[in-house]
């Protein structure tokens, strides 16, 4: 996990930009060799909607990350790099035939698919595909779930997988989502249990699925506590063993969050402070609209100041404040009531702890406030 201590030993902080992200290379590097060993022969796919920032998918596909994309830009991006067409799938249930077309003109074929429409669209663009479906999975403990727009019933799975083989398509393979920072350490084996009852009724149906895929939803650490990775491997692999005994499975995983979430911090400055009442507003140069969008969807980040680290102000001496952006819209809101040092003023640094995930993905230009600058150490 990348530290405030480790950006003041490779930077100059008073050279910098504001706002600006630190990205760490180490612990982007260390955190896919966890992910990487979670499973005997898993295969990594890397979710590149969650940072495509350059240097990353580079450092990742020098480490021999594979990667899931979901639209003609990332895949563009992707194969601009030279990397292999078996290691690009896309797991987006909901793609754009210029997509489809793209990818297979590129030799790569294998999509998801959760519904009829999706798996003609595939036959039509990209025929002969394999298809891996993806069943819905219970993401109740997730901070984003995702079940209600992803994911067949279980009790259509068998038809779509007939569907798809009469289509002349390859289904071989399913995956599910147990939502995105799920909290839950269970959550995987939960849905690895409904995945074998799918895969067991295929079976039964003379329908051979060579690959689970477990997707993402691994978790970094924000403001709520986190389950440890152990105990989430420790599950997983158990759940494999007891569910699949004897099955010749290979296992996929599409970490996003999980894998880059923890390598970067927000290094923002005060803008103002302005008392509205009983309460106090914090304004930052960095908020929803220039990189912290999924603030306003309750996603709860550590936020320090520096006047903290540097001990000037004791744990008593805190005031809750509202917490917004620079822009001129009251739904440029952080966080309500977060406590931080009564003495702040204009210039003061902030620090927004392990942001490396949705964050400078999911820039807007509103207000004329853009991309902060990004620096890889």
């Amino acid at each position: 996990m990348l530290t405030v201590e480790k950006i003041k030993q490779k930077l100059d902080l008073k050279k910098l930009p504001k706002p600006v992200m630190v990205i760490d290379s180490e612990t982007i590097l260390d955190r896919f060799k966890k992910l990487n060993n979670l499973i005997d022969g898993v295969e990594l796919f890397y979710s590149v909607k969650t940072n495509p920032h350059p240097e990353i998918l580079k450092l990742l596909k020098e480490a021999g990350s594979g990667f899931e994309i979901s639209s003609v830009e990332e895949l563009s991006q992707i194969i601009s790099m030279g990397v292999p067409r078996d290691k690009i799938i896309s797991g987006n249930t909901f793609k754009m035939t210029q997509l489809i077309a793209e990818a297979y003109r590129h030799k790569i074929n294998y999509f998801a698919y959760d519904s009829i429409m999706e798996a003609d669209k595939i036959a039509q663009n990209a025929p002969g595909s394999n298809v891996y479906l993806r069943v819905v999975a219970a993401d109740e403990s997730s901070e984003w779930p995702l079940s209600k727009k992803f994911g067949a019933p279980v009790s259509q799975a068998l038809d779509l997988l007939k569907y798809a083989i009469e289509k002349k398509l390859n289904p071989n393979g399913l995956t599910f989502h147990v939502g995105s920072q799920c909290l839950n350490p269970l959550g995987w084996s939960n849905a690895l249990a409904t995945m074998a009852e799918v895969y067991f009724l295929a079976k039964k149906n003379n329908i051979k699925l060579e690959v689970i895929n477990l997707g993402g939803g691994f978790p970094s650490r924000l403001a709520k506590d986190i389950p440890q990775f152990d105990s989430i491997k420790a599950n997983i692999n158990k759940t494999i063993n007891k569910t699949f005994p004897n099955e010749q499975l290979k296992y996929y995983i599409e970490p996003g969050r999980g894998l880059v979430g923890e390598a970067a911090i927000f290094v923002a400055s005060v803008v103002a402070v302005a008392p509205r009442g009983p309460e106090n507003w914090l304004i930052l140069d960095v908020g929803v609209y220039n990189g912290l969008l999924e603030a306003a969807a309750g996603i709860e980040y550590e936020i320090v100041s520096d006047k903290q680290l540097n001990g000037l102000n004791h744990k008593d001496n805190l005031r809750p404040y509202n917490i917004g952006g620079p822009t001129c819209d009251s739904w440029d809101t952080i966080i309500k009531g977060y406590p931080l040092p009564e003495e702040l003023n204009c210039g003061d640094i902030i620090y927004i702890l392990n942001t490396g995930a949705y964050t400078n993905s999911e820039v807007t230009c509103f207000n004329g406030f853009g991309q902060p600058a990004i620096y890889i150490i």
